[in-house]
């Protein structure tokens, strides 16, 4: 039951912050932005086993406070919203890269994501100027992440399309601030920055030992 109320919570709280987008700034908005993630970490505790929903909970836990660190980037706080955001990878890299395979089926998706972040290094790397070192840190990080979704046969597929979302979101924000205005950016990086936090914290909570033999029950959330 808690666990249905967390993702309620989620889903209310992510479409307000949405919803009010707007006429934001306003007061306390990191906290309408945060709580969804927050929510999810607290799921991720409970409901994945082991050191996976350790490593997913805490991840989520830096990603909530990269999120309040961004939605006070006007006080200067990118690059330590982007580092904070790059420790949540870390931790779900860690967390991923499990029994780790080169499945044939998942093949197109990590060329997909190779080739994908080539182009972006290729178009911002001219355009970043004094943020070149952290930028690239971080596109590396996050490609990695992917690749980790991706590679590991415990994965289910939510988690790699939490993950791609995940590239997908952060290449929009990038694009934005580096090269063109995106329109409805912000509606574009946040849709698709709750989807895959919700995806990774759902798909990882449904375990798959191995790619080749026939999965097992879903763990259901109580």
């Amino acid at each position: 039951m808690l666990d249905r109320i967390l993702l309620a919570i989620f889903t209310c709280f992510a479409l307000l912050f949405m919803a009010t987008l707007s006429v934001a700034p306003y007061p306390f908005d990191y906290l309408v932005k945060t709580i969804p993630i927050l929510c999810l970490a607290v799921l991720a505790f409970r409901a994945i086993p082991g050191a996976k929903g350790r490593l997913i909970g805490v991840g989520l836990l830096f990603s909530g406070a990269g999120d309040i660190l961004l939605q006070v980037d006007g006080a200067g706080f990118f690059v330590h919203g982007l580092g904070a955001f790059l420790i949540a990878h870390l931790f779900y890299i860690a967390a991923f890269i499990r029994r780790p395979a080169l499945a044939r089926a998942r093949l197109p998706i990590l060329v997909t994501i190779a080739v994908y972040g080539c182009i972006m290094g290729f178009l911002l790397f001219p355009r970043l100027g004094d943020m070149l070192v952290p930028v690239t840190v971080y596109l590396v990080i996050i490609l990695g992440m992917g690749i980790a979704a991706s590679l590991g046969t415990e994965n289910h597929a939510l988690v790699i399309a939490g993950a791609c979302l995940f590239i997908v979101s952060d290449s929009l924000i990038a694009i934005n601030r580096f090269l063109t205005p995106v329109p409805l950016s912000d509606y574009l990086v946040m849709g698709t920055y709750y989807a895959a936090q919700l995806f990774i914290t759902i798909g990882a909570a449904r375990h798959i030992p191995h790619l080749t033999s026939a999965p097992t029950p879903d763990k259901k959330f109580q």
